[in-house]
């Protein structure tokens, strides 16, 4: 989580958004004093992309996707009888913590499942786009686990509702930062784990715990038992670019979000309207983009401003109005964007929860042992401080 201030302009660099139903963020925020810096956002409706035309879409209910224009009758009753079917297993399985309850299908990816279940059009223009939204990469990637537990929380909560923090994304971060002693700009080069304790360059602790993303962990931990190896070595992750634009109000649609299907543009994955976080200003605001992970892979070494003219370049293409109208404000890279939840890393992250979490007094916490998005990974953290407490 982070935010980037580029001429008058704050642009969340990590995170875009958060939910209503984050339950853990709420009681975080509450502790750190900054939940009434937390609010609901209030803009027009956003959309899926389809042969060109933009179909509202905004998923907050079952009766939301009854209403979905942009695949067919039939297909909108199958996925509402797929929803009505997921009440089953609401108590069963939990998205923010995927290693909780069993799912037949864990080991088959979500698109091929959704074409099977309900039809290849959901696959295509409702459930890849999701995923491609939030996580960059494709539904091919992506564990059934992973969806069947996101539709058991949509349809067993009403609180499906975009927030942010009236400071933008660093406002949770920098409240951490004042309750904890941290120290930054103090890179860490090795983590030795022992039978008494670890060493962090040389410096001896009880315990550590690594907060990092997998391939960094992998990077400072020597050596890994073989369990820990196992898991960091076999973590991927889906690399994207953020670019944001400043827009002129006058040309900037009222929209909160837009997913763009692979079908649609091989580039963009997603577009935000950042207005509804406050980001603008008289007479322009922030309209951000996200890349699909194949392309991604392509444009994380160009410039800037290679970058600035390929999206707005695609854009215009999409949408015509937008011609000329975008200036390229800041551009990040993220090539660890997002772990992949793929069919087997779900089933191996479970069980290293049960056989491998804790050896030589390391313990692994981030968002890849199957904790999604903000609220995952503070459960995660919980879970990791709950361990090292009980060994205390």
């Amino acid at each position: 989580m982070g935010t980037a201030h580029v001429d008058g302009f704050s642009i969340d660099t990590g995170a875009n958004l958060l939910l209503a139903n984050y339950s853990r963020l709420h009681a975080l925020s509450a502790e750190l004093g900054i939940a009434d810096q937390l609010f609901d956002f209030h803009s027009g409706a956003g959309g899926i992309l389809r042969d060109h035309e933009l179909n509202s879409f905004t998923p907050s209910s079952v009766f939301d996707v009854i209403r979905y224009r942009g695949v067919s009758f039939l297909s909108r009753i199958r996925l509402v009888l797929f929803f009505i079917h997921a009440f089953r297993f609401t108590s069963e399985l939990d998205f923010f913590d995927l290693s909780v309850g069993k799912d037949s299908d864990a080991d088959r990816d979500a698109y091929s499942v959704v074409t099977d279940r309900l039809s290849e059009e959901v696959a295509a223009y409702i459930v890849d786009p999701f995923v491609r939204t939030f996580h960059f990469h494709g539904a091919r990637q992506m564990s059934m686990k992973y969806f069947d537990a996101l539709v058991a929380l949509f349809v067993g909560t009403r609180d499906f509702k975009p927030q942010g923090f009236n400071g933008f994304m660093e406002t949770l971060p920098r409240a951490l930062q004042k309750r904890l002693d941290v120290a930054t700009s103090s890179p860490v080069s090795l983590v030795r784990p022992g039978s008494e304790g670890v060493e962090v360059d040389g410096e001896p602790f009880d315990a550590a715990v690594l907060a990092v993303p997998a391939p960094i962990g992998l990077a400072i931990l020597a050596p890994p038992s073989a369990d820990q190896l196992e898991v960091l070595s076999r973590t991927t992750y889906a690399p994207t670019l953020s670019v944001a634009f400043r827009c002129p109000l006058a040309v900037a649609e009222d929209f909160e979000g837009i997913w763009i299907p692979y079908h649609e543009s091989g580039l963009i994955s997603e577009c935000s309207n950042e207005t509804c976080k406050g980001a603008s200003n008289e007479t322009e605001c922030v309209i951000n983009f996200g890349l699909h992970t194949e392309a991604a892979a392509v444009w994380l070494d160009r410039s800037d401003e290679e970058v600035f003219g390929v999206v707005a370049k695609e854009w215009g293409r999409l949408f015509p109005d937008y011609q000329g109208a975008l200036q390229g404000l800041h551009v990040q890279r993220w090539p660890l964007a997002m772990p992949i939840y793929g069919p087997g890393h779900v089933e191996r992250v479970r069980q290293f929860w049960h056989r491998g979490q804790g050896d030589g007094h390391i313990y692994l916490c981030g968002d890849y042992l199957n904790h999604p998005w903000v609220e995952g990974s503070i459960r995660c953290g919980e879970k990791v401080a709950g361990m090292l407490c009980s060994t205390a």
